[in-house]
């Protein structure tokens, strides 16, 4: 996935409409781990994107990143699938902590943005769950980070 995201950012900075300081990787869950992981993994490259928003990624075994660009996690306080702990500590050992934001949803569970979900059902091991303050304090969150990249 981190690959294919790669390879799509190169698409779009290829595209003579599309500002390439604008490009953002956003992922949600796997898809914010794939945007990780381009970021780990891929550092003798251009990444293509100019930043990150990843929506409670897994962090389980996650390389800390040398690329210097910022990211936006937003996590789940209470999210037993994907914990937010993982991710403050691998933010803690990247090259520049600084430009890595998270914010953490107290009492929210994995897919707290996710308005069709319940308040919280089991799935597998862990639960998930709509938190509609943590969606919205979420969105709101992208929106400033998205502002302040132009």
């Amino acid at each position: 996935a981190a690959r294919d995201l790669m390879s799509a950012a190169a698409w779009l900075r290829s595209q003579a409409a599309v500002d390439p300081s604008r490009i953002t990787a956003m992922g949600w869950s796997y898809g914010g781990r794939a945007v990780l992981v381009a970021l780990a993994k891929h550092t003798e490259m251009p990444l293509g994107f100019s930043r990150a928003v990843v929506y409670y990624p897994d962090c389980r075994a996650l390389e800390a990143w040398k690329t210097v660009l910022p990211v936006l996690m937003l996590l789940g306080g209470d999210d037993d699938m994907t914990p937010a702990k993982l991710c403050q500590e691998v933010a803690k050992k990247v090259t520049a902590p600084a430009a890595v934001k998270i914010v953490v949803y107290p009492g929210a569970l994995h897919a707290f943005d996710v308005p069709e979900l319940p308040a919280r059902v089991g799935y597998g091991f862990a639960a998930v769950g709509y938190d509609q303050v943590a969606a919205g304090s979420a969105r709101k969150e992208v929106e400033q980070f998205l502002r302040a990249g132009r």
